[in-house]
């Protein structure tokens, strides 16, 4: 078979990967390594950066592809921005913990860069930008609809080979299915997809297409009505705060978030119809970016209230960046009036996004410092933190001087730990005789020495620091009872239901001493007589007890013995079963089963 004889039996049996592989020869190469590795290898912290990186590379590379094409760039300009792109990439998630960086606003950058890279020269128009966009996201669309139909079809008939005569090709065939179809089919489907015109204009022929006509009626009747209504409501909502005088609900900044990106796609989709859609259209494309302005200022407060609060977190410095992207757009507008160019939606977004990805100023970076100088603002207004450094803390002391921030300093240091940024704080313990950054030392090991010097308990070791405890006995224990001593028991005190209750309390007549009243109150459990004698026992002492005997991996089991202290009586509570959670700086009980010992004081 000749090459020509080759060319055309390939064409006519794979036309679609045919036409992907002779105008994006590279892209489908890294679209079927990543399918390859991804069969092949496991979900591992090092695995994820591989496979982020090809996929960050197969958009960078379609991006130059499609920038070298409508352009009439060399081969050499073409090959050079595929290699530039590439190893900054693979340096990105090299270093991804050492630089913050943060693989998904890299790869919505590069998205947006996909639909922008046909259209970078200066007398681009918006016609041309609309209509290739809408071919080229319609094209994804479709891509990413067949692969899916593909990948269900071929889960069905491996399920009922499976069923019907029990044949089983692999036990990791569901998988291999589906990353087939998602990661080789639906790319190489979307770029056989990808138009090759750059310079069309939206013609009549076009307005009468079926896509175009659906999306017209999209926005003429869903959309724009929709977010006119919302955008009355929040300038309603903004002078109910001026008249009320009152900071906005903290749930504020994800519903305007929500808003500006819905809107903004909007504007995009608007645009063929922005003149004959009728009076809503053509009002929201007038004037929408302005009328966002009094929203961007309303999650500027609401975000800002939350930074106070809690310090910056990802979440919050997404929401600032769409609202600076919104401003911007704003700005543009009233500047450029009419003549606003539609790049500029998704290019500002896309810069925005990238340099948001790395660096002390990106996302997670400036989260990181934000939460940094929160963790010390907390430990210097304990005393814990002076001038720089950590204040040299007993790992046997008991008490916890956070109080009741301790939550607030656990979820800091969880937050900085999930990050591998602990090392943020290494020049506080710097000096101190149990250094958790000292030599040696594994990430583990510095996590918990960290959390003994914080006061923190070390085996708690979830966000919002709550450990459940449990304590149960079976061995006999022995207790000198004194004169005219009487015993109390079994006394349980149970709170049931996922929320805490006050447990009442309870009476027991004795013989002796009359009726005792039995309560369990802030922890403290009191036995009371009728003439006002009472005694007082502390269960805290008892949730040490647990702890000190090493819970969870305890193997004493001996009932909790807590001497009581009061007026004109005496006693002992051996508990035998004791559950709750324990959160930090306190504790709850769900169940307590003790027996009382009481005498009268002499």
């Amino acid at each position: 078979m000749g090459e020509r004889a080759f060319r055309s039996w390939w064409r006519s049996r794979l036309p679609d990967l045919s036409i992907a592989v002779s105008r994006f020869p590279l892209a489908v190469a890294i679209a079927a390594l990543l399918t390859f590795y991804k069969l092949f290898h496991d979900n591992g912290d090092f695995e994820q950066r591989v496979m982020g990186a090809l996929a960050a590379s197969f958009l960078w590379v379609v991006a130059v592809d499609l920038y070298v094409e409508s352009q009439r760039r060399t081969l050499f300009t073409r090959v050079l921005l595929w290699v530039l792109g590439i190893v900054v990439i693979a340096c990105l998630f090299w270093l991804q913990w050492d630089i913050w960086f943060s693989p998904p606003l890299l790869l919505g950058a590069l998205v947006l860069l996909v639909g922008l890279s046909g259209h970078l020269g200066r007398k681009e128009s918006n016609t041309t930008f609309w209509l290739f966009n809408h071919r080229l996201w319609l094209g994804a669309l479709l891509a990413l609809v067949g692969a899916a139909l593909l990948g269900a079809g071929l889960y069905v008939i491996h399920e009922t080979l499976q069923l019907l005569f029990g044949i089983t090709l692999s036990p990791h065939m569901d998988e291999y299915i589906w990353t087939v179809c998602l990661s080789f089919v639906a790319p190489v489907s979307f770029l056989a997809f990808a138009p090759r015109n750059f310079t069309d204009p939206i013609a009549e022929l076009e307005e009468g297409d079926f896509t175009m006509r659906a999306v017209a009626a999209l926005v003429k009747f869903v959309l724009g009505p929709l977010l006119l209504v919302y955008t009355a409501i929040l300038y309603a909502y903004a002078i109910k705060i001026v008249l009320a005088w009152e900071l906005p609900k903290g749930t504020l900044g994800s519903m305007v978030v929500g808003y500006l990106l819905v809107g903004a796609a909007t504007l995009l989709l608007g645009y063929p119809v922005r003149e004959t859609g009728g009076p809503l259209v053509h009002l929201f494309w007038r004037y929408w970016v302005w009328l966002a302005a009094l929203p961007v200022v309303l999650l500027s407060i609401a975000v800002s209230r939350r930074v106070g609060d809690y310090g910056l977190t990802e979440d919050r410095y997404l929401m600032v960046l769409v609202g600076v992207w919104a401003l911007i757009l704003a700005v543009i507008r009233v500047l450029r009036g009419g003549d606003f160019d539609l790049r500029l939606v998704p290019g500002v977004l896309a810069l925005l996004l990238l340099a948001a990805s790395f660096g002390p100023g990106g996302m997670i970076g400036f989260s990181i410092l934000s939460q940094k100088a929160e963790l010390a603002s907390l430990l210097t207004a304990k005393g814990m933190l002076v001038d720089g450094k950590l204040v040299a803390r007993s790992e046997s002391s008991e008490e916890n001087p956070l109080g009741t921030d301790a939550g607030r300093v656990r979820t800091i240091e969880w937050y900085l730990n999930t990050h591998r940024a602990l090392g943020v704080l290494a020049p506080w313990f710097e000096g101190l005789p149990n250094d958790p950054f000292a030599p040696g030392k594994t990430p583990e090991e510095t996590a918990r020495d960290m959390l003994v010097v914080l006061g923190l308990r070390p085996d708690v070791g979830n966000t919002p620091g709550v450990a459940y405890f449990t304590h149960y006995s079976d061995v006999p224990a022995v207790v000198a009872l004194p004169k005219d001593a009487h015993v109390i028991g079994p006394v349980v005190f149970e709170s049931g239901g996922p929320v805490p209750v006050a447990i009442p309390p309870q009476t027991v007549a004795v013989e002796g001493l009359g009726t005792v009243h039995l309560e369990l109150a802030d922890n403290l459990l009191t036995a009371r007589l009728a003439n006002g004698d009472e005694v007082k026992f502390d269960i805290r002492d008892a949730v040490k007890e647990i702890y000190r005997r090493g819970w969870p991996l305890t193997q004493d089991h001996r009932p909790l013995e807590i001497k009581g202290s009061g007026t004109g009586l005496t006693g002992t509570v051996l508990i035998d079963n004791l559950n709750g959670s324990y959160k930090e700086p306190d504790f709850e009980l769900t169940l307590l089963r003790m027996w009382l010992v009481l005498g009268r004081a002499e």
